[in-house]
Formats: C-alpha cells, sequence, structure tokens
C-alpha cells in the first residue's frame, strides 16, 4: 500500500472546503495502553444501494499498525449528509495468550484539529449524567466531554455534528489540547472488532432545517431505534393542564395532603385535569423498591382510594405515578427480586433492576404497569432513565442496555397506559436514541423554586437543548410555581415550550391568574405547534453572561410567536431586537406585531425591527401574523392567542371569526370598523390604536363564540 501522509492526518473535504481537518486514529486498550494508527491507503467508490434509493459516493480510509490492528473510517455522501463508520478489529491469533481488547471507554479516538474558519459555535453536552447543557465558544479545545451535538457555522453555512448510540457503541465528543476528540465507547469488555455507524455530518443554510433532516436521515440510517418528533403521537392526556404532588410535598406527599391541595383548586375553580403523584408514595426500604403497593402509612387505602376521589370528587380526568427506570433509586429491593424470577437482573454490585433483556424486562413492568392499572393509575412518569450505564457498565454495552431497556418499558407503558409517558432524567444519548415510540421527555434540569439563578439556566437549557432534542420528543420543561418571584417569566416559558403545562404549588399558593393565559376554560392547555427554540441570532450568544436578551421562538395556527427573557446572571440591563424575520418559514410581506403585556401594535414589514429593553429578571412577549388589511389576533389574555381562533374567513368588508371561548377578541385593521355582533348581539368595539380594536365576548354564552364586524 502507498503511504499517503506521513503525518498519519486526513481531512474531510466537502465542495473544496475542508469540513473536519487533520484527522488521526488511535486506539485505546484495556491494559490502558494507547497506540496511533498511521494512514496507509484511502478510496473513493460509487455504491449502489437500491434499499437507501440511489447511488453513493464513499470514502474509505485504511490505518494499520504493523499488521496486528486494522482500521478503516468509512464516510458516505448523501445528498448534504454525510455518515461517518467505523470497522476495526485487532487480531488476537494467539489463542494461548491473553487477548487485547478495546478499552471500555473511548477505546477508539478520532482526533480532528480544526473545522474550517468558525463564525459561531454551539454545543449540546451532558454537564451531568442526566442533562445536558448548551457551550458556547469557536475555540475547540473547551468542547466538553460528553458533547452529543455540536452546530457550527463556516464560510457561511451551518454544519451539524451529531454522535451517534448504535446498537453496542456510543460515540461522543469532547475538547482536546489541538481540537477535538470523538471517542467511540462501549463501556463494557471483552470487544476485539467494532463495526459501527459513529456519527453524521449534515450541512445547510438554515440551521433549523439542518437539525431536522440531520436527525432525520441519522434516525433512518440507524434503523429506526426510535422515531423522530413528527411520527410519534402526542399524548391526549397530556393537552391538558396538570399539577405534580413533587415541589408541594417533596417526598411527604400523601393522600391527605393532595386531597388538601385539591380542595384550594376545586375553590379557586381551577381545571386542573391530571395530577402526577411523584416521589414518595412508594414502599421503600433501603432505598430499594421493596413492593409494587403505596406507602401504607401515606395512603392507607392504596392508590386506588386516591385515585377514586380525584376522579368522582375533583374533575381529575388522569393520575399518574412516579418511578425510575430500575424500579427505585438504587434498584430493586432483594425480598421483591426473589419473588419476580428471571425479570430482574442482579448486578456485579449485587443491585437488582428490571432485566436489561427486553422480553424478561417486559415481564417485570407488565407486573407492576398490571397492578398501576388495578388501582386507576392512567399514565407514569419515569426517572433516572441515564442511570442504565450506572448500572450496566462492565456487564453489558451502553447500546444493548439501552435498547433492552426501554424496548421492555415501553411495550408495558403501551399496554397499559396508551404510551403515555413522561421520560425523565434521561437526556443521554443512550436513552434519546432508544425509545421506541414514547414522545415526550424532559427537557433540561430541574425548576428549582428555592434558587436564584435556577429560571436563567432552566431557560437556558431548556431552549438550546431543544435544538437537538426537540427533533425526537416534545419537551416537557418541568413543572413551576405560580406564586413566585419568576412566576410570569415561568408561564411565558411554558406558553412557548410546547409541551405539557403542570405546575406544583404548595396548599393554599396557587395563584390562578398566572395560569388562565395558558389553557382554556375546559383545562385544555394553548400548545405551541412544536418545541421552542432559540432564535437565529442567539444561537452562538450565551444569554446568561452577554448582554443580549435570551428569545425563543415558536408558531401557533400560523402566526409566530416570540418571548424574550432577560437571564443576565449579573442582573445586567439586556437589549436586542425582535423582528418577523425571527420566525423561519413564516410567509408575508407585512406583518402586524402584538405586544402581550403592553397591549399595542405595530406593523412591520418582513426584515423591520423592534428595539428591545428588558431590565432585570424582565421577560416580553410577541404574536407576529401576516397582515392584509385585516387581521385576527385571537382572544388577547391568552399567550397564544391565536390558539383561540377556530375558524376565520373575510368577504369584502366583513370578517367572521370563531373563537374557542368567551374573552376579550383583538383585531388588526387598516379598515374603520362601524359595528361588530358576538352571537348576533351588538356590541361595543374600542380603539386601542389606529390599527388595532378589541371587543368582549360576554360569558354569558357558553363555548364557542361567533364574532361578526362590519367595515366602512
Amino acid at each position: 500500500m502507498k503511504i499517503l501522509d506521513d503525518t498519519q492526518l486526513l481531512n474531510l473535504t466537502v465542495e473544496d472546503k475542508r469540513v473536519l481537518q487533520d484527522i488521526s486514529i488511535s486506539v485505546r486498550l484495556d491494559n490502558n495502553s494507547k497506540v496511533n494508527l498511521p494512514l496507509v491507503d484511502t478510496k473513493k467508490r460509487i455504491v449502489e444501494d437500491e434499499k437507501a434509493g440511489g447511488n453513493f459516493t464513499e470514502l474509505l480510509h485504511t490505518f494499520t499498525k504493523e499488521g496486528d490492528i486494522s482500521f478503516v473510517l468509512r464516510f458516505r455522501f448523501v445528498n448534504d449528509i454525510i455518515f461517518a463508520y467505523v470497522d476495526t478489529l485487532i487480531v488476537n491469533e494467539r489463542m494461548q495468550s491473553r487477548h487485547r481488547y478495546f478499552a471500555p471507554e473511548s477505546g477508539i479516538e478520532i482526533k480532528v484539529k480544526g473545522l474550517g474558519h468558525i463564525e459561531g459555535l454551539m454545543a449540546n453536552y451532558q454537564h451531568k449524567d442526566w442533562w445536558t447543557r448548551p457551550h458556547f465558544s469557536t475555540n475547540l479545545s473547551t468542547l466538553p466531554d460528553r458533547t452529543q451535538s455540536l452546530l457550527w457555522k463556516a464560510n457561511g453555512s451551518y454544519y451539524h455534528l451529531l454522535p451517534v448510540v448504535d446498537e453496542v457503541y456510543r460515540t461522543e465528543l469532547v475538547g482536546n489540547e489541538d481540537g477535538f476528540t470523538i471517542k467511540i465507547s462501549s463501556y463494557t469488555g471483552g470487544f476485539d472488532r467494532c463495526q459501527t455507524f459513529a456519527f453524521a455530518i449534515g450541512k445547510g443554510n438554515s440551521p433549523f432545517e439542518l437539525a431536522k433532516q440531520t436527525i432525520e436521515k441519522t434516525v433512518k440510517e440507524l434503523g429506526s431505534p426510535t422515531l423522530v418528533r413528527e411520527d410519534k403521537r402526542y399524548p391526549e392526556t397530556l393537552e391538558y393542564l396538570g399539577w405534580c404532588s413533587w415541589d408541594a410535598f417533596y417526598h411527604q406527599v400523601s393522600e391527605k395532603n393532595i386531597i388538601e391541595k385539591m380542595n384550594e383548586l376545586k375553590d379557586k375553580e381551577l381545571p386542573v385535569k391530571w395530577v402526577m403523584i411523584d416521589d414518595g408514595w412508594l414502599d421503600i426500604k433501603d432505598n430499594r423498591l421493596h413492593s409494587f403497593g403505596a406507602d401504607k402509612g401515606k395512603f392507607p387505602n392504596g392508590l386506588s382510594s386516591i385515585s377514586e376521589k380525584l376522579k368522582q370528587q375533583f374533575g381529575v380526568s388522569n393520575v399518574g405515578v412516579w418511578h425510575t427506570i430500575a424500579g427505585y433509586w438504587g434498584g430493586i429491593h432483594e425480598d421483591l427480586a426473589k419473588t419476580l424470577g428471571d425479570s430482574t437482573y442482579r448486578t456485579n454490585s449485587q443491585k437488582y433492576v428490571p432485566h436489561p433483556d427486553a422480553s424478561k424486562g417486559f415481564e417485570f413492568w407488565n407486573k407492576w404497569h398490571s397492578e398501576l392499572k388495578k388501582q386507576g393509575i392512567d399514565f407514569v412518569k419515569v426517572d433516572s432513565q441515564s442511570a442504565i450505564n450506572n448500572f450496566m457498565m462492565y456487564q453489558q454495552s451502553i447500546g444493548e442496555a439501552a435498547r433492552g431497556a426501554h424496548s421492555a418499558l415501553e411495550a408495558s407503558v403501551g399496554i397499559h397506559f396508551d404510551q403515555c409517558i413522561i421520560n425523565c432524567m434521561g437526556m443521554a444519548a443512550e436513552n434519546i436514541f432508544n425509545r421506541p415510540i414514547s414522545s415526550v421527555s424532559r427537557n433540561s434540569d430541574d425548576f428549582v423554586p428555592g434558587e436564584e439563578i435556577s429560571f436563567k439556566e432552566h431557560a437556558l437549557q431548556n431552549s438550546y437543548n431543544s435544538f437537538y432534542h426537540g427533533e425526537l420528543y416534545w419537551g416537557d420543561w418541568d413543572m413551576f410555581w405560580t406564586n413566585h418571584e419568576e412566576d410570569i417569566q415561568n408561564a411565558v416559558l411554558r406558553a412557548l415550550s410546547g409541551g405539557p403545562i403542570y405546575f406544583s404549588d404548595r396548599v393554599g399558593e396557587t395563584d390562578s391568574s398566572k395560569i388562565w393565559p395558558l389553557i382554556q376554560k375546559d383545562g385544555r392547555i394553548l400548545r405551541a405547534d412544536q418545541p421552542g427554540l432559540p432564535t437565529e441570532d442567539c444561537l452562538f450568544i450565551n444569554p446568561n453572561i452577554e448582554e443580549k436578551p435570551l428569545k425563543i421562538w415558536n408558531t401557533k395556527n400560523g402566526v409566530g410567536v416570540i418571548g424574550a427573557f432577560n437571564i443576565n446572571v449579573e442582573g445586567k440591563t439586556v437589549t436586542g431586537t425582535v423582528s418577523p424575520s425571527d420566525i423561519p418559514g413564516l410567509t408575508g410581506e407585512k406583518f402586524a406585531v402584538l405586544d402581550y403585556f403592553n397591549k399595542n401594535v405595530k406593523l412591520l414589514s418582513k426584515n423591520d425591527q423592534l428595539t428591545l429593553s428588558l431590565e432585570k429578571e424582565g421577560v416580553a412577549f410577541y404574536n407576529i401574523m401576516p397582515f392584509q388589511n385585516v387581521a385576527p389576533i385571537g382572544l388577547i389574555n391568552k399567550y397564544l392567542a391565536p390558539g383561540t381562533v377556530s375558524a376565520s374567513n373575510f368577504y369584502e368588508n366583513k370578517l367572521v371569526v370563531s373563537t374557542i371561548e368567551a374573552g376579550t377578541f383583538g383585531f388588526v385593521s387598516d379598515k374603520h370598523p362601524k359595528e361588530a355582533y358576538v352571537n348576533k348581539e351588538n356590541v361595543a368595539i374600542r380603539s386601542i390604536t389606529d390599527v388595532f380594536y378589541t371587543i368582549d365576548c360576554p360569558n354569558q354564552h357558553e363555548g364557542e363564540q361567533l364574532i361578526e364586524i362590519l367595515f366602512d
């Protein structure tokens, strides 16, 4: 073979632009030795792949070390996506000798020195076992360990590098002194062959479309161990307002104090339609699950009693309970495990967990969930999911353990709870790539009501994590308190989330006024069309540090919505702009922009900007709607006002609108309105500005309201 590069380096080039610069390869062995592999050959070939729908170009780079370690790094080019595969072998021919295997962690390392001239960079990394957060720096050496999504801009284009968890191996990124390293790990021993789909790289002009395409095609290439969000079904239960026991009672939850809270909410006529009984309800011994029943001291009549009361006395439609993916934090108690046969697994550290084999693990979940269903439980929140590797490390590969655990759990949830599950503490890549069909997953670290910086970090994580996580799941942006120094900021954040909305106030402390802008009278939430995302001009800034607002965009019924937050950790005033161009795909040339809190409207062209200044803890919210002469806004007492419009038609000089319920209806018009009718009754028109008008829909008419407005 011909040695192509004496420096042992290569480049990945696309359209004459070097995307990955100066790549070198090494392997780590289980005796902690590191072997650098020289590049010995590179080939280009055309591959015919009928299954994938065409012919594709592939580049194969071969590395060897004295004939006893071979390594092929293969890049497949599919339109604007590059798939990278690794095939490496340690030759163990002498059966009498101790064999050499890949190290469980970082067994394979692909070092990259550069990404071209980086104009901006945002990475998502596991800052804890359970959660990811964003990282901003064009210095690749600062890339945090366990990075599982990398977006950057170079040469005017966006690039997205997505590490993959395949059937056995997990790929992740970390900075090094010269650039960054792509690490491949099985987290177990005994492998002398690694054949894996390692990562994908996408290129595009829109960062949001790029993430969508990269993740969609990666999931397909993986063989669909999960589905992209758009192919999943959002649970009907979570379309309604919920309440969770955690921040109200923590581990002291009981039937008595839940009933006390429900009496308060009933008196306040707040339509909570689901209740989550969080950690604290279970029968626990030595931090392990001791039985499938409830703690008898807290729930003396079992879960069936509280479930029946919630549904019959308080109008709650669905009751959920919390557990972990291991049963409880420390797993399953030996007393219980002995009664469950092969459905549990004893780890090398003498802990019992649901069996990682999907068929055996299903037996465990089926037994427990059957009992819960009999007790009137309708759905579950499953916590501590990224502990799979903590329990199974060095016993089973990370890919195999995660696939088995999630398949078993979701099979049971599908049978007993119609696929309604809130996945939680599970943002590690092995979790997000291996849930077969569940659609909702926590998108951030916890809301912590007693910590001053909590909201600033909470908003940062939720918005930027959605860049990659939101393509696979509707994000659960966690519960919040309605009576809190950051209650309005939290409410606006939930309006933008596109996911569940639920609160966790203690007894006597719920402020209903903070909830009503988020929901309908029947408790159905006004849910945005997709997970909320940072606007493009925010992607590469850190709004915790820079004096710029965090802007989060979404859509509802063809209307753009933007929330802006001051999350500067030093409390400095932040300044920025808001524009219709901040909303990708928003059609039209002229737009009406409603400032929710100031209740005024500005007319803007597509690229016009409103200046924005927010003091410490400040928040702003805007609806941005296409405008041609007349535009209905909807009920302006709701954040997502466009979601309150069920039908709208304009006939020459008459606007006919249906709203989902009564309230204050707003509309924009450059024509003068002369009279208005609600349900055929004449009503007054209030002029707020020269183009912004409101009318009241009286509350005596329940349900849908018919509004007719006549113009000169």
